[in-house]
């Protein structure tokens, strides 16, 4: 896909998209809404790898799944739940070593949701239940690795990778741990409802190996889950229902998608297209509005603690640097 046009680019991410989203569909209308949203969780994990390379997809794939039963299992034990996610989260964080942090990060992003609120699935045990969910979740990655293999053919890489050092992976790894462990304990504490993912889902996300790339992811994802927000609202207001949810949330899905791995569009733009479209598969029964409410709150709680953290360890490390010389 390196070497297609854009318009080649963007109906590949079309046919990718509908792929994605065929399944899930299905499952709505007969009633699983829950097992879609998983499926869903799935495909967007496995995108992420797609566009390195078709065996990252696949072990992405796997790994959600394994990644979804444990979180179930240890979703109502905060501290286990807490320290699993942490490790899970500090060993994603070790592909920046090869630049593969990004795609790797996407497991925790998405198993996050299932951690704070599993999905409740009826007339199963937990054991069953915690099974399926793994099954589903590994079950869209390989859907969609699949379906790009019939689109793509055996390359479809695209992206570039920027690698760090070992010793600046291992910090970055486990800063990640520590925060995202601290921050999954508060959630599974005391904010144990399926909003309370987001603020553990922004910080995957703005917090970056370097402190630049983190203070930019930070302000634009800001600017784009508020405009998106807002955008979500409106669709709130308009009241829709399954399955059209997933319709719309397919289009905006297809719309993130294309600016940032077609239209090499600014993050804010595919962060403002991305906010309504999860937040359509996250409102399933619930409060659209509440749900874009705590959303947005959760996001700025996030930006405002990754921010003072990269503050703090700039100030840190300037201070350790002799007068006259750059951190």
């Amino acid at each position: 896909m390196a070497t297609a046009s854009r318009g080649q680019r963007l109906l590949l991410i079309g046919l990718l998209t509908i792929a994605m989203m065929a399944p899930p569909l299905l499952l709505v209308m007969s009633g699983q809404g829950e097992l879609a949203s998983l499926f869903v969780y799935g495909g967007a994990i496995a995108m992420g790898g797609i566009f390195y390379s078709l065996r990252l997809a696949v072990g992405l794939s796997f790994l959600a799944g394994l990644a979804g039963i444990a979180a179930y299992v240890l979703s109502p034990y905060p501290i286990a739940g807490a320290v699993f996610f942490g490790l899970l989260t500090g060993g994603c964080a070790l592909g920046a070593r090869r630049g593969l942090h990004s795609p790797l990060l996407m497991v925790p992003v998405f198993v996050g949701f299932v951690l704070v609120a599993p999905p409740r699935i009826d007339g199963t045990t937990q054991v069953t239940a915690a099974l399926l969910t793994g099954a589903v979740l590994t079950l869209g990655g390989l859907w969609m690795t699949g379906s790009a293999r019939v689109l793509f053919g055996r390359s479809s890489k695209s992206l570039e990778r920027q690698e760090f050092g070992p010793r600046a992976a291992v910090a970055y790894a486990l800063l990640m741990a520590v925060v995202l462990g601290v921050a999954a304990w508060v959630v599974l504490s005391y904010a144990k409802y399926h909003q309370g993912a987001w603020l553990l889902l922004t910080l995957l996300i703005v917090m970056q190996p370097s402190a630049h790339d983190t203070i930019t992811k930070s302000v634009q994802r800001l600017a784009g889950t508020l405009v998106g927000g807002a955008g979500a609202l409106a669709l709130s207001l308009i009241g829709l229902e399954s399955p059209y949810t997933f319709v719309v949330a397919g289009i905006l899905f297809f719309g993130a998608f294309s600016a940032r791995f077609a239209l090499k569009r600014p993050y804010w733009e595919f962060v403002t297209l991305l906010t309504p479209a999860v937040i359509l598969l996250d409102a399933q029964g619930g409060d659209d509005v509440t749900t874009t409410e705590m959303r947005v709150g959760f996001t700025v709680i996030a930006v405002i603690v990754a921010l003072a953290i990269t503050v703090g360890i700039k100030a840190l490390l300037l201070r350790k640097v002799p007068h006259g010389e750059s951190a």
